[in-house]
């Protein structure tokens, strides 16, 4: 025989537009353990061509595992809501399950699920809407698991903080400002591919990026928490919708310099900085190249001289230091001494 506590769940989170709530009164009432039959036994296939309305991951057995009268009740409000995406909400448990389900398999992380779930409607009171679909309205992404568990992570450093900010306008910003509040490592957002294989755009004096970028109030970037150390900038500025993945925009001087973290390497790696851009100020004929390469080609200095058609004395003033060659000498330089690109007699000030 169900509570009363339990019958008044089932009357206040199944709507009998779509569930029948006899059915489901009747199954819970004789049995003890409850099965994944529960969802299609209850359904009325209201939806277009008779499909359901619960999540069709409750058939799979990585989205459903058999649960105890008791427990399945506490979780009702999550297996029969029905978003009917009025007013551009977006978000149910099939995408949070699809997110799960999608990053990893392990039962355990689906329990963390339901839990974080549970933690939200009853100990924190937020609506079944804001539950499903805020992460969703800060993301414009269906599925984004990690962060919902991030934000659950961030309810709980609220209520140490004695903050009731649980709905953010932007939810990485807060979530990093809460984090270094604790002495915690904030998250360092890194950057995109914004192409196939290209980590950035050049437009004139402008480079762009993309990534998930955290903003301010005044929706400028906080560059403290994105993985790109611009020096020099004439302006930074970003084209993002409170956390969803947007653009970045670096205006160019001569002296900027811009380097990237883990662009190029493996996730596994040791975080690694790279240069992404150099501005021409920053740029010096790097001379020792010269004696270098003629060295390992077993030349003489006369030799190279001969062979660009300059004076030997020029030549060593060139590999000293003293002078730099210009673009005439500096093209037949690289074609003698065998140097294929241009990086390698380039080194930068800073």
């Amino acid at each position: 025989m169900l509570a009363r506590s339990d019958l008044e769940i089932i009357e206040q989170h199944v709507d009998e537009k779509y569930f029948d709530k006899d059915k489901l009164v009747k199954y819970l009432s004789m049995h003890s353990i409850v099965g994944s039959e529960i969802f299609s036994y209850c359904d009325k296939r209201v939806g277009r061509d008779g499909s359901t309305s619960y999540s069709n991951w409750l058939d799979d057995k990585y989205g459903y595992k058999p649960l105890p009268v008791a427990n399945f009740i506490r979780r009702i409000p999550f297996y029969f809501y029905v978003n009917d995406y009025s007013d551009n909400h977006v978000g149910d448990l099939h995408c949070l399950i699809s997110g799960i389900i999608r990053d990893d398999k392990d039962e355990k992380a689906l329990e963390k699920l339901y839990q974080s779930l549970e933690y939200m409607l009853y100990e924190k009171k937020l609506s079944l809407t804001d539950i499903f679909c805020y992460i969703v309205d800060q993301t414009h992404h269906v599925s984004n698991a990690e962060m919902f568990f991030q934000w659950k992570h961030y309810l709980q450093l609220c209520d140490e903080l004695g903050s009731s900010d649980y709905l953010p306008n932007c939810f990485i910003t807060s979530y990093n400002e809460v984090l270094e509040k604790k002495g915690l490592s904030p998250i360092i957002y890194e950057i995109s591919e914004i192409g196939i294989g290209e980590v950035s755009w050049r437009t004139g004096t402008q480079i762009e990026f993309e990534g998930t970028f955290p903003c301010d109030r005044s929706g400028q970037p906080i560059m403290k928490w994105i993985g790109l150390q611009v020096k020099n900038a004439r302006n930074i500025t970003c084209s993002q919708d409170k956390s969803s993945r947007g653009r970045l925009f670096v205006e160019l001087t001569p002296s900027t310099t811009i380097h990237a973290l883990n662009c190029y390497n493996n996730k596994d790696d040791e975080d690694c900085w790279y240069q992404i851009y150099a501005g021409p100020q920053t740029m010096e004929f790097d001379y020792e190249i010269l004696k270098v390469s003629r060295k390992r080609l077993k030349y003489t200095q006369q030799d190279v001289a001969n062979a660009i058609g300059a004076t030997v004395r020029t030549y060593q003033k060139w590999e000293n230091g003293e002078t730099t060659p210009d673009g005439h000498y500096l093209l037949r330089l690289l074609n003698w001494l065998d140097i294929r690109d241009i990086q390698d007699v380039v080194r930068y000030t800073e």
